[in-house]
């Protein structure tokens, strides 16, 4: 390949990445994690006495205001409030903590395997609920105004840790569930037989593990909704629900969850039950969350479908005459 069909390429390459980290991490982490927590602006909103007369027959009806749009109602809206607060880096904010999170859980994990009778998805779970910490602080910074101190000095201190743990473990062990049960399906379906086998099968046989297959992934985006969606839902507020007094959030926030959280200072214990987490979470912001996932599905497979094309044009363009030759086989047909 010529240096500038490399160079083509390889900027092609590059620029599809980092399309696709942005659909990935700002819309598919920190506009969704904003959504969990965005609550309705009459939540929160101090409404005073009324002063009329109750039994005035004057303007009985009063036009009532309009209720304002959610901050993350649209991709759009949400990412210039992003920008708004914390100018271009603000659509990756929380992205070094997010890092760190996923090499320390990944390496502890590994070093969990090496003890017998330690699966590796239990040393997952095990992991996540070490570094619950991290998630946690990734959370509060994804949602409050911009602080000037570093990351690692945000990550709250090790007594929160036995708040998060629970839910930490519940979302570890969802995300298990729905990685490695599909996983065992696939292989008990024969997916895992050489190509040459698989091509060798019947076509009744072959459509048979086509459908198979098909099955096999819907039941995924089913475990992902049942289990997946609420859990990660449940801890993200149970994480936002310790935010420090301190910290103001980006997106209107009801600290109170309706009146559930009993602050420390009166005797409570400051967080928000995992039930009541999950119930305050009312069924139009969950629509709204999994039309988000939708979104955030669909535009990675456009991204991929037109990356591909380019990539595909572009090695016709490099190769020319010479194309059938960078084919599988001895490159000597023609096209």
């Amino acid at each position: 390949m010529p240096a500038w069909g490399a160079l083509l390429v390889g900027t092609t390459f590059l620029i599809s990445l980092g399309i696709w980290f942005t659909i990935s991490y700002t819309f598919g982490r920190v506009l969704t994690t904003l959504l969990m927590i965005e609550s309705p602006q009459e939540a929160i909103t101090f409404e005073p006495l009324a002063i009329e007369d109750p039994d005035s027959t004057i303007n009985k009806d009063p036009e009532q205001p309009a209720r304002p749009a959610y901050i993350t109602s649209s991709f759009r809206r949400t990412v210039k409030h992003l920008q708004a607060v914390g100018g271009f880096r603000g659509r990756f904010r929380g992205f070094a903590v997010f890092i760190v999170n996923a090499i320390l859980v990944r390496w502890i994990a590994r070093m969990l395997v090496f003890i017998p009778f330690v699966p590796y998805g239990v040393a997952g779970v095990i992991a996540a609920v070490i570094c619950a910490q991290l998630p946690l602080a990734w959370t509060q910074i994804v949602i409050s105004e911009p602080n000037p101190k570093s990351w690692y000095r945000r990550i709250p201190s090790p007594r929160v840790w036995r708040k998060v743990a629970v839910p930490t473990a519940v979302l570890a062990v969802a995300e298990q569930i729905t990685i490695l049960v599909p996983l065992r399906l696939f292989e008990l379906a024969g997916f895992t037989q050489d190509a040459k086998t698989i091509a060798q099968l019947s076509p009744h046989d072959q459509a048979m593990l086509s459908l198979k297959g098909f099955s096999i992934f819907v039941l995924s985006v089913v475990l992902g909704f049942l289990l997946v969606l609420p859990a990660n839902v449940t801890l993200t507020r149970v994480q936002a629900s310790l935010l420090p007094d301190t910290d103001e959030t980006i997106v209107p926030f009801d600290r109170s969850f309706g009146g559930k959280v009993i602050p420390e200072i009166v005797g409570g214990n400051g967080v928000v039950s995992m039930l009541d987490a999950w119930k305050t979470f009312d069924w139009s912001s969950r629509i709204r969350l999994i039309k988000a996932y939708a979104k955030v599905y669909a535009l990675t497979m456009l991204v991929t479908f037109f990356f591909t094309i380019c990539l595909t044009a572009e090695m016709f363009l490099i190769a020319g005459k010479d194309w059938a030759s960078v084919l599988p086989g001895d490159g000597s047909k023609d096209l």
